[in-house]
């Protein structure tokens, strides 16, 4: 369960910055060219925030690949190193966003045009997320190995012949504009703003989160109406896995409805907007529980069983992780509602 907790968390700071990006792109390009300063205004709060989003996306990102590891070693170890020399590329490619975020707050700062910078970091994140679904659908596929290994030892090479690869990281790059709607809703609270600003935020914000949540489901049909009858028969028949399929629609839908009905002006309070964010992770999180159904119950089909693997816990480090994770969350809500009623000094930023 800590592993699909922490992959929801993660997946969900993924889609904060994706979603983020996008809307930093739309705002500020929109405010620009109407010479509208306030538009410009809501993108800098946007844009300010995304390198510590980008800490969080790395954090949270670490704990779920170790469990993975831990579990599933010899698979993905075999799927890492057949595209070795793209997954070490995510290193490099990490660290280019990454600077570009920071030149993306100071261009907003110099009044500069930012759509090309925060536009090359957005494509190098979804690039590197279309790394990570190549690895974890290849892992699934021992069949291929031998020969893409044949194909290119130095792992210099895409997998192919999977229809699902494309939908996979598609429904992860689609809540990008759901959760980043949301997070924009939740930002428009902050004591600070000015009335346009936060209008704009919340505007913004829940219209997108609404384009993001019914392009989530789409996506998330496609590629379950690509899973093989052994892997539909799998998830029908485990109670687990089949109520966390009807959980991540019914919460994808409840987020979307609610980022809407936000952005439409009928839903203003902050109770409302945190509604929101909490049935956005809850949908990662059950999508994590599907996602891991799928996984193995694929690879049972193909001789692994990992129900059959044998595991000796450290329980103690498990305790430990377990209480500074939750101290964590709690930190981490405690930082949201002090930048939620600080009141910095104020922030000139013009066209």
């Amino acid at each position: 369960m800590l592993s699909l907790l922490t992959l929801g968390l993660h997946f969900g700071a993924v889609m904060i910055l994706v979603g983020s990006l996008i809307l930093t792109i739309y705002l500020n390009v929109k405010g620009r060219a109407r010479q509208q300063v306030e538009y410009v205004q809501a993108s800098y709060v946007l844009a300010k925030r995304l390198p510590v989003i980008m800490t969080y996306v790395i954090n949270l990102g670490v704990p779920p690949l170790l469990f993975l590891q831990v579990l599933y070693g010899q698979q993905i170890y075999s799927s890492s190193v057949l595209i070795g020399s793209l997954w070490i590329s995510v290193i490099i490619q990490l660290m280019l966003a990454y600077w570009l975020l920071y030149r993306t707050i100071h261009g907003i700062e110099n009044r500069k045009p930012i759509w090309h910078i925060a536009g090359l970091s957005l494509l190098i994140v979804m690039g590197i997320g279309q790394i990570y679904s190549f690895n974890m659908t290849l892992m699934l596929r021992p069949e291929v190995w031998n020969e893409m290994y044949h194909n290119s030892p130095i792992g210099m090479q895409s997998p192919k012949g999977d229809p699902t690869i494309t939908p996979r990281w598609l429904f992860v790059m689609a809540g990008g504009p759901l959760f980043g709607g949301l997070w924009a809703v939740l930002l428009s609270h902050m004591a600070y703003l000015g009335d346009a600003v936060k209008a704009i935020l919340r505007r913004a914000g829940g219209l997108i989160a609404g384009v993001g949540g019914v392009l989530m489901l789409a996506m998330g049909y496609r590629v379950m109406s690509l899973q093989p009858a052994e892997v539909w028969a799998g998830i029908q028949g485990s109670q687990l896995h089949l109520y966390g399929l009807y959980a991540a629609g019914a919460t994808i839908a409840v987020a979307t409805l609610l980022g809407v009905a936000q952005g439409m002006g009928k839903a203003r309070s902050l109770a409302v907007s945190n509604l929101g964010i909490v049935a956005a992770l809850l949908a990662t999180i059950t999508s994590a529980i599907v996602r891991d159904g799928v996984r193995d119950f694929t690879l049972l089909q193909k001789g692994f069983d990992v129900n059959a693997v044998t595991v000796y816990p450290n329980w103690s480090v498990v305790i430990v992780f377990l209480l500074l994770f939750v101290i964590m969350l709690g930190v981490i809500y405690w930082l949201l509602n002090v930048m939620r009623q600080a009141t910095p000094p104020k922030e000139e930023i013009s066209i």
